[in-house]
């Protein structure tokens, strides 16, 4: 009897818990810009229970996961994490000193075909509150599917975010979210989007612009990556560092093979045609 009884109040204690984390937003960037996917979960931990220590599960295709402690516009510190296989999944430990922080988590969960299709999963050691998962659909994708009740929205851009509303996540408890789409270009939306805004500077019909309709705003920051451009940014350089490719190398020095350009060594992309070196 005691058994059970120690059950249920166990039970009871995590389904009732107060979660340490006040404020969490997860987004999720489908081929963004690079051909993977790039997850930030930007939140606010209560300040009477710091420091916090905790794990959270991350996919198993994850190929880094950063820690940024404080306000992006103030001199944050970008950490590395280490990825920990245990219990069938990949965590990462948290040890957080500030209230606010974000984690970028990136991963390529996709083959050499068109179709995409793959899943991200919320769980931590701590129970979570209230939470929103915005997931961006790519410009590139068709047939977009997300095996959820979610609500859609478009920025000015047109691009289109599905938000999900978490009520609670218990502790170790998970929420999965899949996504399925075809994308024939294997272009990523950043790359099309540079091609549509480089259209309009070169001229398109002010008479084709005034037919858009311009979505009214919202408070959802649609466009936190350009926020935190610099931070992604030390990011994206630390993860091709450690991804050197030294193909196409000729006498100590790297050239594009679609373009020509010479490139750093280190680098992944042309920064003058795009193209992956």
């Amino acid at each position: 009897m005691r058994k059970y009884l120690y059950i249920v109040i166990l039970f009871y204690q995590n389904v009732l818990a107060t979660s340490p984390i006040s404020k969490l937003d997860v987004y999720i960037y489908p081929e963004y810009y690079y051909s993977g996917v790039m997850v930030e979960l930007n939140g606010k931990v209560e300040e009477s229970t710091l420091p916090l220590a905790f794990e959270m599960v991350v996919p198993a295709t994850t190929d880094s996961v950063y820690l940024v402690s404080g306000i992006a516009n103030d001199e944050s510190e970008v950490l590395p994490l280490t990825i920990n296989y245990k219990k069938s999944n990949s965590w990462v430990q948290l040890d957080l000193d500030k209230q606010s922080f974000r984690i970028f988590v990136f991963y390529v969960p996709f083959d050499t075909s068109s179709t995409r299709k793959f899943n991200y999963t919320v769980q931590a050691t701590v129970p979570l509150n209230e939470f929103h998962i915005f997931i961006q659909e790519p410009l590139v994708a068709q047939d977009f599917t997300l095996a959820q009740e979610s609500t859609a929205n478009k920025d000015q851009h047109g691009i289109t975010f599905h938000q999900i509303h978490v009520v609670e996540l218990p502790a170790m408890s998970a929420k999965t979210i899949p996504i399925s789409y075809t994308n024939h270009t294997t272009q990523t939306t950043m790359v099309l989007l540079q091609q549509l805004l480089s259209e309009r500077s070169q001229g398109k019909p002010e008479e084709d612009q005034s037919k858009q309709v311009v979505p009214q705003r919202h408070r959802l920051p649609l466009w936190e990556p350009f926020a935190v451009l610099g931070i992604l940014s030390v990011l994206v350089g630390i993860i091709y560092y450690n991804q050197k490719d030294y193909s196409s190398v000729f006498n100590g020095e790297k050239y594009c093979p679609g373009c020509g350009n010479k490139t750093d060594i280190g680098n992944k992309y042309c920064a003058n045609c795009g193209g992956k070196l």
